[in-house]
């Protein structure tokens, strides 16, 4: 008999994605879908559909007999719940991340054929540490740029005390663009925003320098990659860096990518001449959004917001060392795509898609 999947974020941006990945695995038989705000999309006669709500407590907010079901059967836990917003207040980062996670560990335990407990994460947790990051990294005092990596960072630690009570492994994740294949994207996540911004001259500059390195992954490889290591793959004990490692694009490169798909397939934006942005210090862009929030302008403030939170990332340049998730994956032939043959196909998407002509909204909250 296959495995028993509890996945919860079933409704988010990575967690959609998993649901079909999961289910059209001979390995896996069963899967309860967990979503809080966001529905289950995808239909399979292997995939149970459940609301539920990780703040609720350690039933979850799940029903007596739902909860008996999965306590008796489940086998793996994928947690791909998070708020994942950059500007909200740390206290509801922490109710939703931290707090969250330990909601789930104390269902966890009470669930006697658990196998594994996979968590996902993000490499941001490394906050404003640069240089190289391996997968063994946490514990540092450098600082973030936002509540979401600081919740994730404490959800963390947390997770690795509890490893001798529950076989847990933490998957971080860089950040999610689209899909390798078609480009589409799922859900907008900052990212994408931020783009869109671009599009439309709303974004005069952004921090760090031309050579800081952005690294993404493509959302089809992420999923694959998470799936392969909660099942065929798991390890108690350890973190995999599910991210572009050695293969990043330079801030530099991706906007020039940018402005060469948004030339090529939208050749009304040509007329326009829109200026790159501009790459400038930290200090310099801090003091940029500060004028903006000072101006009172509506559109400026609006657009800022969408940058502000996450962007003074790149002014800490660092790597991610994946050679032990690499190898992991290689036993499995799960490759990753280059990221300049995947980048490209996203923003072709997002162009034709109508992207740019939509609300521009910050960001959207997994899980």
């Amino acid at each position: 008999m296959g495995h028993v999947v509890l996945l919860t974020g079933a409704g988010g941006m990575v967690g959609e994605a998993l649901v079909p990945v999961l289910a059209a695995r001979a390995d896996v038989s069963q899967i309860f879908a967990l979503a809080h705000k966001a529905g289950v999309r995808v239909r399979h006669e292997n995939v149970i559909p459940i609301s539920g709500n990780l703040q609720a407590g350690s039933d979850l907010g799940m029903s007596d007999d739902i909860q008996g079901q999965i306590r008796d059967r489940v086998s793996v836990i994928i947690h791909a719940a998070a708020d994942t917003r950059f500007s909200a207040p740390l206290t509801e980062s922490r109710a939703a991340n931290v707090e969250g996670a330990r909601n789930l560990l104390s269902f966890a335990v009470h669930c006697p054929r658990l196998r594994g407990l996979v968590a996902l994460s993000t490499v941001h947790v490394a906050g404003k540490r640069t240089g190289l990051i391996s997968e063994d990294d946490l514990e540092h005092c450098e600082g973030f740029v936002n509540s979401y990596e600081q919740s994730k960072y404490e959800s963390e630690l947390l997770l690795r005390q509890s490893m001798p009570e529950v076989p847990i492994s933490i998957v971080r994740l860089s950040t999610v663009f689209g899909s390798s294949v078609s480009g589409e994207v799922g859900k907008y996540a900052a990212i994408h925003h931020a783009l869109r911004l671009y599009y439309h001259s709303l974004a005069p500059m952004i921090p760090g320098t031309a050579d800081s390195p952005v690294d993404l992954v493509a959302l089809d490889f992420a999923a694959s990659a998470v799936a392969h290591l909660a099942t065929e793959h798991f390890e108690p004990g350890r973190t995999f860096q599910v991210c572009g490692g050695a293969d990043v694009l330079t801030v530099g490169k991706m906007l020039e990518l940018t402005r060469q798909v948004f030339l090529q397939y939208r050749p009304s934006w040509r007329k326009r001449r829109i200026a790159v942005p501009a790459i400038v210090d930290l200090p310099t862009f801090n003091l940029f959004v500060a004028s903006v929030h000072e101006l009172g302008d509506h559109l400026l403030q609006h657009s800022v917001s969408v940058i502000e939170h996450f962007a003074p990332q790149l002014a800490y340049p660092k790597m991610y060392d994946d050679r032990h998730c690499a190898g992991a994956l290689e036993e499995a032939n799960l490759r990753k795509d280059p990221v300049s043959d995947f980048y490209p196909k996203v923003v072709r998407w997002l162009v034709e898609s109508g992207w740019a002509d939509r609300t521009i909204v910050s960001e959207a909250v997994l899980g």
